[in-house]
C-alpha cells in the first residue's frame, strides 16, 4: 500500500514522504494512529493544502518533546523483581511495566508504546531502554532490575550481585547452628567417654574389695 507519511516514522521517512508498505502494518498501525493516510488522489491534495499547517504542528511538537527530555535523559529507575539464585527473573520485565514504574515515578507522559527495549530484560541488573518522546526525538533511561532496594543500590555503585553475596541471614544462621551441634556432640562423647572410664574404674575397685575379703576370710579360719 503506497502512503504519506504525518509525521517521521524510523526506518521508514519524514513527514510528507510517500512511500509504499504492506497492509497490515498499514492498515493495523500507520493508519490508526494518525501517522499517514493512504496516498489516494484526495489525500495527496489534502496534504499539499495543510502541508504549512502539519509541519507547523510537528515542530511544536517536537518543540515540547525536547523540554520533556531533561526530565528522564539518563536518569535510572529500580524495578523490584523475584530472582533465582542465578539472577534470573521468575518472569520478564515489559514495555507495560517500565511506563507504569515511569508513572509512578511522575513521569506519566509516557505510554507503553513509546517504550522500545534494546534487548529483552529476563535477569537482574541494570539494563539500557529506549524512550521515543516524538517520532524525532528519543533518549536513553536505565532501568535497575533487583530483589531489594537495598540490592538496588549496590548494582548502581558497580557491585556484581553473585549467588554467594546473596546468602541469606537464615543461612548463616544455619552454619552457625551446625558449627554448635557438632561442639555439643564432641562435648558430649568426651563425657561419655569419662563416664566410661569411671564406671570401669569402679568395677576394678570392687573387684580388689572383694579379692581382699576372701584373702582376710582364708586367714581367719586358718
Amino acid at each position: 500500500m503506497k502512503i504519506i507519511l504525518l509525521e517521521k516514522v524510523e526506518k521508514l521517512g519524514s513527514l510528507g514522504d510517500q512511500v509504499e508498505v504492506r497492509n497490515g502494518y498499514a492498515r493495523n498501525y500507520l493508519l490508526p494512529t494518525g501517522k499517514a493516510l493512504r496516498a489516494t488522489e484526495e489525500n495527496i491534495k489534502y496534504f499539499e493544502d495543510k502541508a504549512s499547517d502539519l509541519k507547523k504542528k510537528n515542530d511544536q511538537n517536537v518543540k515540547e518533546a525536547n523540554k520533556f527530555l531533561d526530565k528522564i535523559t539518563g536518569k535510572t529507575f529500580i524495578v523490584i523483581r523475584q530472582a533465582g539464585e542465578n539472577g534470573q527473573l521468575f518472569g520478564s520485565v515489559t514495555t507495560r511495566d517500565i511506563a507504569e514504574i515511569l508513572k509512578n515515578n511522575g513521569v506519566d507522559q509516557i505510554n507503553k508504546n513509546q517504550v522500545s527495549l534494546i534487548e529483552p530484560i529476563k535477569s537482574l541488573g541494570i539494563t539500557d531502554v529506549k524512550v521515543n518522546l516524538h517520532a524525532e526525538v528519543s533518549t536513553i533511561i536505565k532501568i535497575n532490575v533487583a530483589r531489594t532496594e537495598e540490592e538496588a543500590v549496590l548494582q548502581e555503585s558497580g557491585k556484581v550481585i553473585s549467588a554467594e553475596d546473596d546468602q541469606s541471614d537464615d543461612d548463616a544462621l544455619v552454619d552457625v547452628f551446625d558449627d554448635g551441634v557438632e561442639a555439643e556432640l564432641g562435648e558430649e562423647i568426651a563425657d561419655a567417654a569419662m563416664d566410661d572410664n569411671h564406671v570401669e574404674s569402679g568395677e576394678e575397685n570392687v573387684e580388689r574389695l572383694d579379692e581382699n575379703n576372701e584373702v582376710e576370710e582364708s586367714e581367719e579360719k586358718e
